[in-house]
Protein backbone atom coordinates (compact mmCIF):
# COMPACT_ATOMS: atom_id res chain seq x y z
CA UNK A 1 0.00 0.00 0.00
CA UNK A 2 1.29 3.73 -0.87
CA UNK A 3 1.99 6.02 2.23
CA UNK A 4 -0.90 8.70 2.54
CA UNK A 5 0.82 10.48 5.05
CA UNK A 6 -1.58 12.52 6.50
CA UNK A 7 -4.53 11.40 4.86
CA UNK A 8 -5.30 8.58 7.62
CA UNK A 9 -9.02 9.75 8.36
CA UNK A 10 -9.58 9.25 4.04
CA UNK A 11 -13.10 8.27 3.96
CA UNK A 12 -14.52 9.65 7.18
CA UNK A 13 -16.37 12.55 5.07
CA UNK A 14 -17.95 10.50 2.82
CA UNK A 15 -17.84 7.08 4.09
CA UNK A 16 -16.99 5.93 -0.10
CA UNK A 17 -13.66 7.45 -1.00
CA UNK A 18 -11.65 5.49 1.13
CA UNK A 19 -8.47 3.26 0.95
CA UNK A 20 -9.92 0.21 -0.08
CA UNK A 21 -11.15 1.70 -3.06
CA UNK A 22 -7.65 2.79 -4.19
CA UNK A 23 -6.16 -0.39 -2.93
CA UNK A 24 -8.82 -2.76 -4.59
CA UNK A 25 -7.95 0.02 -8.42
CA UNK A 26 -4.44 -0.29 -7.37
CA UNK A 27 -4.59 -4.30 -7.27
CA UNK A 28 -5.57 -4.27 -10.76
CA UNK A 29 -3.53 -2.11 -11.95
CA UNK A 30 -0.64 -4.45 -11.27
CA UNK A 31 -2.69 -7.37 -12.28
CA UNK A 32 -2.25 -5.61 -15.65
CA UNK A 33 1.30 -4.13 -15.49
CA UNK A 34 3.29 -6.17 -13.23
CA UNK A 35 2.33 -9.95 -13.11
CA UNK A 36 2.93 -10.51 -16.87
CA UNK A 37 6.20 -8.94 -15.90
CA UNK A 38 6.70 -11.01 -12.67
CA UNK A 39 5.83 -14.55 -15.06
CA UNK A 40 8.41 -13.39 -17.65
CA UNK A 41 11.00 -12.90 -15.14
CA UNK A 42 10.24 -16.25 -13.50
CA UNK A 43 10.58 -17.92 -17.09
CA UNK A 44 13.48 -16.41 -17.88
CA UNK A 45 15.29 -17.49 -14.10
CA UNK A 46 13.85 -20.74 -14.91
CA UNK A 47 15.52 -20.99 -18.45
CA UNK A 48 18.90 -19.87 -17.10
CA UNK A 49 18.83 -22.57 -14.19
CA UNK A 50 18.03 -25.41 -16.72
CA UNK A 51 20.71 -23.65 -19.12
CA UNK A 52 23.11 -24.04 -16.39
CA UNK A 53 22.37 -27.70 -16.37
CA UNK A 54 22.42 -28.28 -20.21
CA UNK A 55 26.06 -26.60 -20.56
CA UNK A 56 27.30 -28.71 -17.07
CA UNK A 57 26.19 -31.78 -19.38
CA UNK A 58 27.83 -30.46 -22.93
CA UNK A 59 30.88 -29.58 -20.51
CA UNK A 60 30.97 -33.48 -19.72
CA UNK A 61 30.52 -34.74 -23.03
CA UNK A 62 33.28 -33.29 -24.07
CA UNK A 63 35.44 -34.25 -20.91
CA UNK A 64 34.08 -37.85 -22.06
CA UNK A 65 35.73 -37.97 -25.95
CA UNK A 66 39.09 -35.79 -25.06
CA UNK A 67 41.23 -39.36 -25.09
CA UNK A 68 38.85 -40.03 -27.94
CA UNK A 69 39.55 -37.41 -30.25
CA UNK A 70 43.35 -38.52 -29.63
CA UNK A 71 44.88 -40.61 -31.87
CA UNK A 72 47.55 -41.73 -29.68
CA UNK A 73 44.75 -43.38 -26.79
CA UNK A 74 44.05 -45.77 -29.04
CA UNK A 75 47.90 -47.15 -28.54
CA UNK A 76 46.68 -47.59 -24.83
CA UNK A 77 48.91 -49.99 -22.78
CA UNK A 78 48.96 -52.67 -20.37
CA UNK A 79 50.82 -54.42 -18.19
CA UNK A 80 50.35 -57.99 -16.47
CA UNK A 81 53.78 -59.08 -14.41
CA UNK A 82 53.99 -63.02 -13.47
CA UNK A 83 55.88 -63.03 -10.43
CA UNK A 84 56.18 -61.02 -7.74
CA UNK A 85 59.53 -59.45 -7.85
CA UNK A 86 58.70 -56.50 -10.00
CA UNK A 87 55.86 -53.97 -11.13
CA UNK A 88 55.73 -52.07 -13.95
CA UNK A 89 54.21 -48.93 -15.01
CA UNK A 90 53.76 -48.70 -18.89
CA UNK A 91 52.71 -45.43 -21.26
CA UNK A 92 50.67 -45.15 -24.19
CA UNK A 93 52.23 -46.04 -27.36
CA UNK A 94 54.77 -48.64 -26.00
CA UNK A 95 55.24 -51.46 -28.66
CA UNK A 96 53.88 -54.71 -27.07
CA UNK A 97 56.10 -56.84 -26.13
CA UNK A 98 56.84 -59.77 -23.68
CA UNK A 99 60.65 -59.43 -21.17
CA UNK A 100 61.77 -62.00 -18.46
CA UNK A 101 63.70 -60.48 -15.67
CA UNK A 102 65.10 -62.31 -12.71
CA UNK A 103 66.23 -60.14 -9.51
CA UNK A 104 69.73 -60.71 -8.64
CA UNK A 105 69.41 -57.54 -5.39
CA UNK A 106 67.79 -54.93 -4.51
CA UNK A 107 69.38 -51.15 -4.32
CA UNK A 108 69.98 -50.53 -0.33
CA UNK A 109 71.10 -46.99 1.26
CA UNK A 110 74.35 -47.31 3.66
CA UNK A 111 73.11 -47.05 7.39
CA UNK A 112 75.04 -47.00 10.29
CA UNK A 113 74.81 -47.24 14.00
CA UNK A 114 76.47 -45.77 17.08
CA UNK A 115 77.07 -47.16 20.57
CA UNK A 116 73.75 -46.69 23.16
CA UNK A 117 73.67 -43.96 25.40
CA UNK A 118 71.22 -43.18 28.50
CA UNK A 119 69.87 -40.12 27.38
CA UNK A 120 69.11 -38.14 24.01
CA UNK A 121 70.82 -35.39 26.56
CA UNK A 122 73.77 -37.39 27.13
CA UNK A 123 77.31 -35.99 25.77
CA UNK A 124 79.17 -38.00 23.36
CA UNK A 125 82.38 -36.84 23.81
CA UNK A 126 84.53 -35.10 26.46
CA UNK A 127 87.11 -33.91 24.22
CA UNK A 128 86.86 -31.26 20.83
CA UNK A 129 86.68 -33.55 17.69
CA UNK A 130 86.78 -33.01 14.11
CA UNK A 131 84.22 -35.34 13.00
CA UNK A 132 84.59 -35.85 8.91
CA UNK A 133 81.88 -38.17 7.23
CA UNK A 134 82.43 -38.67 3.21
CA UNK A 135 79.35 -39.60 0.78
CA UNK A 136 79.55 -40.09 -3.04
CA UNK A 137 83.02 -37.97 -3.59
CA UNK A 138 82.27 -35.56 -0.74
CA UNK A 139 83.41 -34.84 2.80
CA UNK A 140 81.62 -32.96 5.36
CA UNK A 141 83.34 -31.73 8.13
CA UNK A 142 81.86 -30.98 11.31
CA UNK A 143 83.29 -29.74 14.40
CA UNK A 144 82.12 -31.66 17.86
CA UNK A 145 82.98 -29.54 20.73
CA UNK A 146 83.23 -31.38 23.98
CA UNK A 147 80.05 -31.56 25.32
CA UNK A 148 77.90 -32.01 22.80
CA UNK A 149 74.70 -33.85 23.31
CA UNK A 150 73.54 -36.86 21.32
CA UNK A 151 70.21 -35.01 20.13
CA UNK A 152 72.84 -31.65 19.35
CA UNK A 153 75.16 -33.83 17.08
CA UNK A 154 72.04 -35.17 15.27
CA UNK A 155 70.98 -31.51 14.68
CA UNK A 156 74.40 -30.55 13.16
CA UNK A 157 75.08 -33.87 11.03
CA UNK A 158 71.59 -32.91 8.92
CA UNK A 159 72.67 -29.17 8.66
CA UNK A 160 75.67 -29.92 7.44
CA UNK A 161 75.33 -32.52 4.87
CA UNK A 162 72.80 -30.81 2.48
CA UNK A 163 70.47 -33.86 2.70
CA UNK A 164 72.79 -36.69 1.48
CA UNK A 165 73.19 -38.41 5.36
CA UNK A 166 69.88 -38.70 7.60
CA UNK A 167 70.61 -38.37 11.25
CA UNK A 168 68.08 -40.01 13.57
CA UNK A 169 67.84 -41.09 17.22
CA UNK A 170 66.53 -44.82 17.60
CA UNK A 171 65.66 -46.17 21.06
CA UNK A 172 66.54 -49.66 20.80
CA UNK A 173 65.82 -50.57 24.18
CA UNK A 174 68.61 -51.80 27.74
CA UNK A 175 70.03 -49.39 29.91
CA UNK A 176 71.88 -47.34 26.71
CA UNK A 177 68.94 -47.54 24.82
CA UNK A 178 69.63 -44.28 22.35
CA UNK A 179 71.70 -44.50 19.51
CA UNK A 180 72.61 -42.51 16.66
CA UNK A 181 71.15 -43.95 13.14
CA UNK A 182 73.02 -42.42 10.03
CA UNK A 183 71.54 -43.47 6.65
CA UNK A 184 72.55 -42.37 3.43
CA UNK A 185 69.53 -40.76 1.75
CA UNK A 186 69.78 -42.73 -1.77
CA UNK A 187 70.88 -46.12 -2.37
CA UNK A 188 73.39 -47.68 -4.43
CA UNK A 189 76.92 -48.05 -3.69
CA UNK A 190 78.42 -44.90 -4.12
CA UNK A 191 76.16 -43.67 -1.38
CA UNK A 192 78.53 -45.55 0.94
CA UNK A 193 79.32 -43.42 4.22
CA UNK A 194 82.98 -43.24 5.57
CA UNK A 195 83.25 -41.67 9.02
CA UNK A 196 86.02 -40.62 11.00
CA UNK A 197 87.43 -38.80 14.01
CA UNK A 198 90.40 -36.44 14.56
CA UNK A 199 90.56 -35.23 18.36
CA UNK A 200 94.00 -33.52 17.83
CA UNK A 201 95.54 -35.97 20.11
CA UNK A 202 98.24 -37.92 17.84
CA UNK A 203 98.58 -40.29 20.38
CA UNK A 204 95.15 -41.77 19.91
CA UNK A 205 94.55 -43.75 17.11
CA UNK A 206 91.14 -44.11 17.52
CA UNK A 207 88.94 -40.79 18.33
CA UNK A 208 85.86 -42.21 17.34
CA UNK A 209 83.57 -41.41 20.44
CA UNK A 210 80.56 -43.04 18.09
CA UNK A 211 81.99 -46.95 17.88
CA UNK A 212 79.76 -46.55 14.62
CA UNK A 213 78.98 -50.31 13.09
CA UNK A 214 77.90 -50.74 9.53
CA UNK A 215 74.18 -52.03 9.79
CA UNK A 216 73.54 -52.19 5.90
CA UNK A 217 75.55 -51.75 3.22
CA UNK A 218 74.81 -49.64 0.21
CA UNK A 219 75.05 -51.82 -2.87
CA UNK A 220 73.40 -51.01 -6.43
CA UNK A 221 70.26 -52.86 -7.99
CA UNK A 222 71.73 -56.10 -10.03
CA UNK A 223 68.96 -58.06 -12.40
CA UNK A 224 68.79 -60.11 -15.29
CA UNK A 225 66.96 -58.63 -18.36
CA UNK A 226 65.92 -60.52 -21.27
CA UNK A 227 69.25 -62.49 -20.30
CA UNK A 228 71.83 -59.48 -19.69
CA UNK A 229 72.90 -58.44 -16.17
CA UNK A 230 72.29 -55.27 -15.37
CA UNK A 231 73.32 -52.58 -12.65
CA UNK A 232 71.30 -49.40 -11.53
CA UNK A 233 71.56 -47.58 -8.24
CA UNK A 234 68.06 -47.29 -8.20
CA UNK A 235 65.09 -49.68 -7.46
CA UNK A 236 62.97 -47.71 -10.01
CA UNK A 237 64.38 -47.64 -13.19
CA UNK A 238 62.84 -46.28 -16.19
CA UNK A 239 65.91 -46.00 -18.44
CA UNK A 240 65.41 -49.35 -19.81
CA UNK A 241 62.60 -48.94 -22.35
CA UNK A 242 61.10 -45.98 -22.98
CA UNK A 243 57.88 -45.46 -21.53
CA UNK A 244 58.05 -47.70 -19.22
CA UNK A 245 59.26 -48.22 -15.47
CA UNK A 246 59.89 -50.95 -13.15
CA UNK A 247 59.90 -50.95 -9.69
CA UNK A 248 61.90 -53.30 -8.14
CA UNK A 249 60.38 -55.14 -5.03
CA UNK A 250 62.31 -58.33 -3.82
CA UNK A 251 65.40 -60.05 -4.67
CA UNK A 252 65.03 -63.84 -5.83
CA UNK A 253 67.87 -64.92 -7.95
CA UNK A 254 65.93 -68.43 -8.66
CA UNK A 255 62.73 -66.44 -10.66
CA UNK A 256 61.55 -65.45 -13.19
CA UNK A 257 59.52 -62.70 -13.58
CA UNK A 258 57.65 -62.26 -16.92
CA UNK A 259 55.86 -59.31 -17.87
CA UNK A 260 53.79 -58.56 -20.84
CA UNK A 261 52.88 -55.13 -22.32
CA UNK A 262 50.28 -55.27 -24.60
CA UNK A 263 47.30 -52.93 -25.93
CA UNK A 264 44.75 -52.32 -23.37
CA UNK A 265 41.61 -52.99 -25.09
CA UNK A 266 39.27 -53.19 -22.46
CA UNK A 267 40.52 -49.70 -21.12
CA UNK A 268 39.82 -48.60 -24.36
CA UNK A 269 36.24 -50.22 -24.74
CA UNK A 270 35.19 -49.00 -21.40
CA UNK A 271 36.46 -44.88 -22.19
CA UNK A 272 33.42 -45.59 -25.14
CA UNK A 273 31.08 -47.00 -22.99
CA UNK A 274 31.30 -43.74 -20.55
CA UNK A 275 31.06 -41.91 -23.34
CA UNK A 276 27.80 -43.49 -24.78
CA UNK A 277 26.45 -43.41 -21.37
CA UNK A 278 27.33 -39.60 -20.67
CA UNK A 279 26.06 -38.82 -24.30
CA UNK A 280 22.17 -40.40 -23.56
CA UNK A 281 22.27 -38.55 -20.67
CA UNK A 282 22.90 -35.43 -22.73
CA UNK A 283 20.20 -36.22 -25.38
CA UNK A 284 17.85 -36.77 -23.06
CA UNK A 285 18.17 -33.63 -21.60
CA UNK A 286 18.09 -32.08 -25.01
CA UNK A 287 15.15 -33.72 -25.78
CA UNK A 288 13.08 -32.98 -23.22
CA UNK A 289 14.23 -29.31 -23.22
CA UNK A 290 13.09 -28.98 -26.64
CA UNK A 291 9.86 -31.29 -26.78
CA UNK A 292 6.61 -30.39 -27.76
CA UNK A 293 3.50 -32.33 -27.35
CA UNK A 294 0.57 -30.91 -29.65
CA UNK A 295 -1.72 -33.14 -27.91
CA UNK A 296 -1.35 -32.49 -24.47
CA UNK A 297 -0.23 -28.71 -25.44
CA UNK A 298 3.14 -28.71 -23.91
CA UNK A 299 5.92 -27.52 -24.90
CA UNK A 300 9.84 -28.12 -23.12
CA UNK A 301 11.66 -24.87 -22.26
CA UNK A 302 13.67 -24.22 -24.90
CA UNK A 303 10.72 -25.72 -27.64
CA UNK A 304 11.86 -22.91 -30.25
CA UNK A 305 14.93 -22.15 -29.10
CA UNK A 306 17.42 -22.21 -32.11
CA UNK A 307 20.61 -21.75 -30.55
CA UNK A 308 19.59 -25.15 -28.75
CA UNK A 309 17.95 -26.39 -32.01
CA UNK A 310 21.26 -25.97 -33.76
CA UNK A 311 23.67 -27.54 -31.20
CA UNK A 312 21.42 -31.16 -31.61
CA UNK A 313 21.57 -30.86 -35.04
CA UNK A 314 25.52 -30.18 -35.10
CA UNK A 315 26.05 -32.63 -32.54
CA UNK A 316 24.39 -35.27 -34.87
CA UNK A 317 26.31 -34.31 -37.86
CA UNK A 318 29.22 -34.31 -36.63
CA UNK A 319 28.74 -37.81 -34.61
CA UNK A 320 26.43 -39.61 -37.31
CA UNK A 321 27.89 -37.96 -40.23
CA UNK A 322 30.05 -39.83 -43.17
CA UNK A 323 33.74 -39.56 -42.74
CA UNK A 324 37.14 -39.98 -45.43
CA UNK A 325 37.04 -43.72 -44.67
CA UNK A 326 33.91 -44.24 -45.49
CA UNK A 327 33.08 -45.99 -42.22
CA UNK A 328 31.13 -44.38 -39.15
CA UNK A 329 30.44 -44.94 -35.85
CA UNK A 330 27.73 -47.70 -36.86
CA UNK A 331 30.50 -49.54 -38.15
CA UNK A 332 32.49 -50.06 -34.83
CA UNK A 333 29.18 -51.06 -32.60
CA UNK A 334 27.55 -47.79 -32.32
CA UNK A 335 23.75 -47.02 -32.95
CA UNK A 336 20.76 -44.78 -32.39
CA UNK A 337 17.33 -45.11 -32.04
CA UNK A 338 14.50 -43.07 -33.21
CA UNK A 339 15.17 -40.91 -29.60
CA UNK A 340 18.27 -40.26 -30.33
CA UNK A 341 19.69 -42.47 -27.79
CA UNK A 342 22.58 -44.57 -28.92
CA UNK A 343 23.62 -48.20 -27.40
CA UNK A 344 27.00 -49.50 -27.76
CA UNK A 345 27.89 -53.02 -28.86
CA UNK A 346 31.05 -54.02 -27.16
CA UNK A 347 32.29 -56.92 -28.83
CA UNK A 348 31.39 -55.33 -32.42
CA UNK A 349 33.94 -52.87 -31.17
CA UNK A 350 36.08 -55.04 -29.26
CA UNK A 351 36.92 -57.01 -32.62
CA UNK A 352 37.62 -54.63 -34.93
CA UNK A 353 40.27 -52.88 -31.87
CA UNK A 354 41.82 -55.87 -32.52
CA UNK A 355 41.70 -56.82 -36.44
CA UNK A 356 41.81 -53.41 -38.04
CA UNK A 357 42.49 -50.66 -34.87
CA UNK A 358 44.28 -48.42 -37.92
CA UNK A 359 40.94 -47.78 -38.98
CA UNK A 360 38.93 -47.51 -36.09
CA UNK A 361 41.84 -44.56 -34.97
CA UNK A 362 41.48 -43.10 -38.20
CA UNK A 363 37.66 -43.27 -38.37
CA UNK A 364 37.47 -41.89 -34.70
CA UNK A 365 40.43 -39.85 -34.42
CA UNK A 366 41.88 -38.07 -37.59
CA UNK A 367 43.15 -34.54 -36.51
CA UNK A 368 40.64 -33.23 -39.61
CA UNK A 369 37.78 -35.15 -40.14
CA UNK A 370 37.21 -37.86 -37.06
CA UNK A 371 34.42 -38.26 -35.65
CA UNK A 372 35.54 -37.49 -32.26
CA UNK A 373 37.73 -35.00 -33.92
CA UNK A 374 34.50 -33.03 -34.88
CA UNK A 375 32.62 -33.35 -32.04
CA UNK A 376 35.00 -32.02 -29.54
CA UNK A 377 35.04 -28.84 -31.78
CA UNK A 378 31.38 -28.70 -32.05
CA UNK A 379 31.15 -29.09 -27.94
CA UNK A 380 34.42 -26.69 -27.31
CA UNK A 381 32.49 -23.75 -30.02
CA UNK A 382 29.38 -24.13 -27.88
CA UNK A 383 30.62 -23.79 -24.46
CA UNK A 384 33.05 -21.53 -25.27
CA UNK A 385 33.11 -18.85 -22.13
CA UNK A 386 33.38 -15.99 -24.53
CA UNK A 387 31.81 -16.35 -27.65
CA UNK A 388 30.33 -20.22 -27.19
CA UNK A 389 26.45 -20.25 -28.23
CA UNK A 390 25.68 -21.39 -25.01
CA UNK A 391 27.51 -18.95 -23.24
CA UNK A 392 26.20 -16.60 -25.71
CA UNK A 393 22.80 -17.67 -24.85
CA UNK A 394 23.10 -17.08 -20.57
CA UNK A 395 24.27 -13.37 -21.70
CA UNK A 396 20.93 -13.11 -23.21
CA UNK A 397 18.93 -14.37 -20.33
CA UNK A 398 20.76 -12.50 -17.91
CA UNK A 399 20.35 -9.06 -20.07
CA UNK A 400 16.48 -9.78 -20.39
CA UNK A 401 16.59 -9.80 -16.22
CA UNK A 402 17.58 -6.75 -15.95
CA UNK A 403 15.81 -5.24 -18.34
CA UNK A 404 12.48 -6.57 -17.02
CA UNK A 405 13.81 -5.91 -13.46
CA UNK A 406 14.42 -2.51 -14.61
CA UNK A 407 10.57 -2.35 -16.29
CA UNK A 408 9.00 -3.79 -13.23
CA UNK A 409 10.66 -0.60 -10.83
CA UNK A 410 9.51 1.64 -13.42
CA UNK A 411 6.23 0.31 -13.56
CA UNK A 412 5.71 -0.06 -10.15
CA UNK A 413 6.83 3.87 -9.87
CA UNK A 414 4.39 4.74 -12.10
CA UNK A 415 1.80 2.89 -10.12
CA UNK A 416 2.67 3.98 -6.58
CA UNK A 417 2.85 8.14 -8.48
CA UNK A 418 -0.82 7.57 -9.67
CA UNK A 419 -2.06 6.48 -6.80
CA UNK A 420 -0.45 8.73 -4.30
CA UNK A 421 -2.00 11.51 -6.81
CA UNK A 422 -5.53 10.10 -6.57
CA UNK A 423 -5.27 9.22 -2.85
CA UNK A 424 -4.72 13.21 -2.80
CA UNK A 425 -7.65 14.02 -4.58
CA UNK A 426 -10.10 11.47 -2.84
CA UNK A 427 -8.81 13.55 0.06
CA UNK A 428 -9.84 16.41 -1.30
CA UNK A 429 -13.15 15.46 -2.51
CA UNK A 430 -13.70 13.14 0.32
CA UNK A 431 -13.04 16.89 2.54
CA UNK A 432 -16.01 18.57 -0.19
CA UNK A 433 -18.61 15.72 -0.09
CA UNK A 434 -18.20 15.81 3.58
CA UNK A 435 -18.40 19.45 4.09
CA UNK A 436 -21.59 19.43 1.83
CA UNK A 437 -22.67 16.72 4.47
CA UNK A 438 -22.48 19.15 7.46
CA UNK A 439 -23.95 22.40 5.51
CA UNK A 440 -27.24 19.75 4.62
CA UNK A 441 -27.32 18.26 8.17
CA UNK A 442 -27.24 22.20 9.19
CA UNK A 443 -29.97 23.24 6.81
CA UNK A 444 -31.76 20.30 8.02
CA UNK A 445 -31.77 21.61 11.70
CA UNK A 446 -32.72 24.77 10.37
CA UNK A 447 -35.87 23.72 8.77
CA UNK A 448 -36.57 20.97 11.07
CA UNK A 449 -36.56 23.49 14.19
CA UNK A 450 -38.80 26.22 12.20
CA UNK A 451 -41.30 23.44 11.43
CA UNK A 452 -41.47 22.53 15.26
CA UNK A 453 -41.81 26.50 15.65
CA UNK A 454 -45.12 26.86 13.96
CA UNK A 455 -46.32 24.06 15.79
Amino acid sequence: MADFGALSSLGLGSGVLNYDVIEKLKEADKAAMIDPIDRKYDLTKQKESDLSNITMLTSSLKTSILDLANGTFYSKRQASVIGDDVSVKVNDGVDPQEISMTVNQLAQRDVWESKGFSDTESAVTDKDTTMTLSIDGTDYTIDVKAGTTLEELRDQINEATDGKIEASILDTGGDTPYSLILKSSDTGAAQAITATFDDGNDSTDDDDFLNLSNVQTAQDAEFIYNGVTVTRDTNTVDDLLVGVTFELLKADNSATNTIDISQDEQGIADTMQTFVDTYNSWIQAMNDATKFDEEAGTAGIFQGESAIRQLKTDVARALFGSTPTGEGVGTYGISVNEDGLISFDRSTFMDALENDGESLMKTFSDENTGVFTRLNQVLGDAIDPMNGSLSLLDQQYKRDEDRLQEERDRNLEILDARYNTMAMRFAMYDEMIGQMNNDFMALQSMIDAQANSKD
